[in-house]
């Protein structure tokens, strides 16, 4: 045999392949006759397909699920190693019926199944529950249920199994289903094994690349004994560039500016039009001229007050940059020992690490609780009783900051689990297992924001064609001389988070393949605690307040952020009170040794950044700012820089089934079955770390005197029990035909965040709030199924589904509006307040005027029925077309929901796409695998209403398309020459797809990120 000619012929092809995949990734119009024509086509052998790697993945899935009596699917590795995509969450996204949350760098991060959220998705690592400290993206906190997959690399994975119909045997808590990671064991593949691969990644937006890697080796010895050890690695070279606004806002206009009797009618109302125009406003406007009615009508033609009251610009609209350093390291230890075919002892265990080094800079536009003046605006509709969104505009008086967030975030697991299985005779078998899992979490995020001087003449022009708006300001807002610290301010907001998971799992059954009986026990403790820190106050006093010798944490005050420098000055004015009440028997000098980094030094540290925008020199500042001591040295507080609140959850639970398995004959048909019950118990501890006012402070007027606030943890204990019935039944109809239907309950306990016995008022405009609701009841999910399976040859198969959910429990938020005065119960109250709030307070007209808008859950009485479609479609196209190897892979899921019955007015499951696909066209022969994907997610609603304050203001997400490109080459076959490597070679995100979302209307853009293309490029041996 001409071995020269044969691998010829095979890279001719496997080039000819890969050339035509690469031209429908850029959507090119090109013809394939030549390459179909061509002689090495036309001579290569045809007659025989390879079945490795990616197709033996699908074989393998198409295996399981016709083997399954439920309604499952699984993922399985190609080979130790080496798994058909690189993330978790992009490989589950290929199951019919789950769809991906990605992170603002694009990659997937959770899933959801059929119509649920990620929270309604019970995540198990080898069987049993796991739970991540992370808070999710940068641009949320997750502080419900959700277990963040990025931290798990598939390297270390051999399946991944989602069961979307409940069994009673496995672990309640998922009412959207189950999913089950997999780690690599030895006796996956016996005798001597070792894998390693290298790839390199570059972001085409980024300015360096980075790299990831893994390493897997594993033995057994005489088919009794196994060991295996792996260890996967990456560092990532990030960057992320985009547009956000923290809400979007009208004018709270004043009776002087408004005569409607509908004034301020559709809420929020965050952004004061001064009575008066300053001086320096520009635009011709002249200094002390009154801002009433007939001022905006006249400056704004052709627009009614009305329009003018309820049309919405950004609240903080900013271009960002998000860019820096992700390292990530995990590793797996498994031991296996089979002393008998009969019996079989495992341990798993697994460490994960990941360390974030990034940087978050945010050029805004601050309308919030300013004084803008809007001139010759324009909007997009004539009627805006119901709100409209301004197109145009001219706004005098503006101010403009800069929020640079250097952002370290650190999160670790660490998981053992032992387990035992053993078949005592032919019918009787026992299983046992335990579970004992710790993550902790540290988000460390400072902020400096320098500011544009106030009356200093600054102009926004301001246009909106329903994209990302475009804010142009007529300073030079990439000199660094535009900026000072009137105004401005420093953050320390810090998070922490541990979350221990620990449990005991014993199965007994007894019979054979046409019927088993099958029952168990389970015990899980699970637990989360969430601290926040926050120095905000006294770090800002010492670096732009003039630095004072002595600072009092609040409700004391502190000294505005100016920028000041009067070393030795009397500092007694900020403490008339300094030595009475609280300070008695102190009497240090009171004097100011001038701010850290005083007005005339600011400038200094705003040096050129890495994508032509200003940054800040962190590592001078940090130094110079005194950072880590005050760092070091933060008290906690009621919530983080993510939003999250301070809290604790415990949950313990326990539970017992029963269930029958077997199989029937009828009518000739083969039918398999499984019906069961659980039952659950679950004992609930939530608490809340409260702040109150030190009572003693009611005769201490004076700061200086007063005392501290008096902050203690508030636990709640509840208990509550459910009974969780399941039925499924698969019939034969033929050989490669099933039919398949299940009916269960399922459950899913609340979010902790929303039992919080506290209150959430970090926000520092200080006009909007969450209050938690410890009485809530968890969420029930009544389940029918129906589908069937035609399995079509090889990894082919065609199945399609239909399923009801019907959904009881579920929560929806409701708005109270309430007088600032009244959060005194919960202990919140002016003198609590930061400064930057109290600002807030004072610019709608103080402590006792000023109103906020306060969010709770609550139990919804009525009814969400979520019904969809799933179709999985896997067809090899060998015996279609005449190349071998070639075949498509397509996902369709179909949503629908509707709420009926008492309170169901707005109530929807959130995040919740109506369709959703992901279609792949693969080739995999003679050492070749390519593949091109696609997948697409219908825009749907992300949050609830009473956004910003604004009644009928709900988040929206866009459309979503991505296509992606993997590839793999065995140079071993492809040049008959053992010892070569795999070369691989992936491009993700060709299409430069744009995570967005909107704001009431679709030309509100609320957020758009764009992370662009990411190429990697990688070798891996085997040995």
């Amino acid at each position: 045999m001409n071995h020269r000619t044969t691998a010829g012929r095979r890279v001719a092809l496997g080039l000819t392949a890969m050339a035509s995949l690469i031209a429908q990734a850029y959507a090119q119009d090109a013809t394939t006759a030549t390459a179909t024509n061509t002689p090495a086509a036309a001579e290569a052998p045809m007659q025989t397909v390879q079945v490795t790697g990616y197709r033996n993945s699908l074989l393998s899935s198409a295996r399981d699920k016709k083997e399954s009596v439920g309604f499952q699917d699984s993922i399985n590795a190609e080979d130790l190693g080496k798994f058909p995509d690189k993330n978790i969450a992009e490989s589950l996204s290929r199951v019919p019926g789950v769809q991906v949350a990605r992170d603002v760098t694009g990659e997937g991060m959770t899933i959801q199944i059929r119509g649920l959220g990620s929270s309604f998705t019970k995540i198990l690592l080898n069987n049993s529950p796991i739970a991540v400290a992370s808070s999710g993206p940068i641009d949320g906190a997750n502080t419900n249920r959700e277990v963040d997959l990025d931290l798990l690399p598939t390297d270390l994975f051999t399946k991944l199994t989602v069961s979307k119909s409940p069994t009673a045997g496995q672990i309640e808590g998922g009412a959207a289903g189950v999913v089950n990671l997999r780690s690599a064991r030895p006796f996956d593949k016996e005798g001597r094994q070792l894998s390693m691969g290298l790839t390199g990644t570059k972001q085409q937006i980024a300015d360096k690349a980075g790299f990831r890697g893994n390493v897997i080796a594993s033995n057994t010895w005489d088919g009794k004994f196994g060991l295996l050890g792996g260890i996967s690695f990456s560092r990532q070279q990030n960057r992320t560039s985009g547009f956000e606004t923290v809400g979007w806002t009208n004018p709270n206009l004043t009776a002087a500016q408004s005569t409607s009797p509908t004034r301020n009618a559709t809420g929020g109302g965050n952004w004061t039009i001064p009575a008066t125009v300053p001086a320096n406003a520009g635009n011709g406007l002249v200094a002390g001229t009154a801002i009433d009615q007939a001022f905006l009508l006249s400056r704004n033609p052709g627009l009614t007050i009305d329009q003018i009251d309820n049309a919405i610009v950004p609240r903080l609209g900013r271009t960002m940059e998000y860019y820096g350093t992700r390292d990530k390291i995990s590793a797996v230890l498994a031991g296996e020992y089979r002393p008998t075919e009969n019996l079989h002892f495992y341990l798993d265990t697994m460490y994960s690490k990941k360390d974030d080094d990034m940087q978050r800079n945010a050029y805004t536009w601050a309308v919030r609780n300013n004084a803008s003046i809007p001139l010759d605006m324009a909007v997009d509709r004539s009627d805006c009783a119901g709100g409209c969104v301004v197109t145009k505009g001219t706004f005098a008086n503006a101010l403009n900051f800069i929020e640079f967030g250097p952002r370290r975030d650190k999160v670790d697991l660490l998981g053992i689990n032992p387990g035992v299985e053993w078949k005592i005779t032919p019918k009787l078998t026992f299983d046992a297992a335990g579970n004992w899992n710790r993550s902790r979490f540290t988000h460390e995020a400072p902020t400096i924001m320098p500011i544009t001087a106030p009356n200093s003449g600054n102009t926004i022009t301001y246009e909106n064609n329903g994209g990302v708006p475009s804010i142009v300001s007529n300073l030079d807002l990439n000199n660094p001389a535009s900026y000072q610290w009137v105004g401005g301010r420093v953050n320390i907001q810090n998070e922490l988070r541990e979350t221990k998971t620990k449990g005991f799992h014993t199965n007994l059954a007894w019979g054979d393949k046409k019927l088993t009986i099958r029952g168990g026990f389970a015990w899980d403790d699970i637990n989360r605690r969430i601290r926040a820190q926050d120095n905000s106050a006294a770090w800002q006093a010492a670096v732009c307040g003039n630095n004072p010798s002595v600072f009092l944490q609040g409700p004391s005050g502190a000294p505005p952020c100016d920028g000041a420098s009067t070393p030795g000055a009397s500092a007694a004015a900020l403490y008339p009170g300094y030595g009475t009440g609280f300070t008695a028997g102190q009497s240090a000098p009171l004097t100011y040794g001038g701010s850290l980094i005083p007005n005339a030094a600011l400038q200094n540290y705003l040096v050129p950044g890495p994508y032509g925008r200003l940054a800040l020199d962190w590592d001078r500042f940090r130094q110079d700012s005194n950072f880590d001591f005050f760092n070091d040295n933060a008290p906690d507080s009621g919530a983080s820089s993510t939003g999250a609140s301070a809290g604790f959850i415990r949950e313990k639970s326990k539970a017992i089934y029963v269930e029958a398995n077997g199989e029937l004959k009828p009518a000739g048909y083969n039918l398999r079955w499984n019906a069961g019950v659980r039952y659950v118990r679950t004992e609930q501890q939530v608490g809340s770390l409260n702040s109150i006012s030190d009572p003693r402070n009611a005769s201490l007027t004076l700061n200086g005197s007063k005392y501290p606030n008096i902050s203690q943890w508030v636990y709640q204990d509840t208990e509550y029990s459910n009974t969780l019935p399941s039925g499924t039944v698969a019939l034969d109809l033929t050989k490669d035909v099933v039919l398949r239907a299940a009916a269960s309950r399922s459950m899913t306990r609340v979010n902790p965040n929303d039992l919080r016995p506290g209150i959430n008022f970090s926000g520092v405009s200080a006009d909007v709030g969450t209050i938690g609701n410890p009485g809530l009841n968890p969420y029930l999910s009544d389940n029918i199924d129906l589908g069937v399976d035609w399995f079509t040859g090889r990894e082919g198969y065609l199945s399609v589904t239909a399923f009801q959910k019907r959904l009881n429990g579920f929560t929806v938020n409701e708005n109270i509006s309430m007088p600032f005065s009244a959060l005194a119960q919960y202990g919140i109250n002016y003198n609590t307040l930061i400064p930057a709030q109290q600002v807030a307070i004072d610019s709608r007209g103080g402590p006792n005027n000023a109103t906020v808008v306060m969010t709770r859950p609550s139990n919804a009485d009525g009814i969400l029925r979520i019904r969809g479609l799933e179709i999985g479609w896997v067809q090899p196209l060998d015996k279609i077309l005449p190349w071998r190897g070639f075949g498509i892979n397509e996902t369709l899921t179909l949503i629908n929901q509707k709420a009926s019955g008492e309170g169901s007015q707005g109530f929807i499951a959130l995040g919740v796409p109506k369709k959703t696909n992901n279609f792949s066209i693969y080739y995999e022969n003679y050492g070749y695998m390519l593949r091109l994907s696609h997948t697409y997610s219908q825009g749907s609603q992300v949050a609830n209403a009473n956004q910003s304050g604004i009644t009928q203001a709900a988040l929206f997400g866009r459309d979503y398309k991505q296509a992606d490109f993997s590839s793999s080459f065995e140079l071993d076959q492809i040049f008959d020459r053992e010892g070569l490597p795999m070369l691989t070679f992936d491009v993700v995100n060709i299409n430069k797809a744009k995570r967005s979302g909107y704001f009431q209307f679709a030309n509100a853009t609320m957020s758009q990120y764009d992370p662009g293309r990411t190429f990697a490029l990688g070798l891996r041996m085997k040995f």
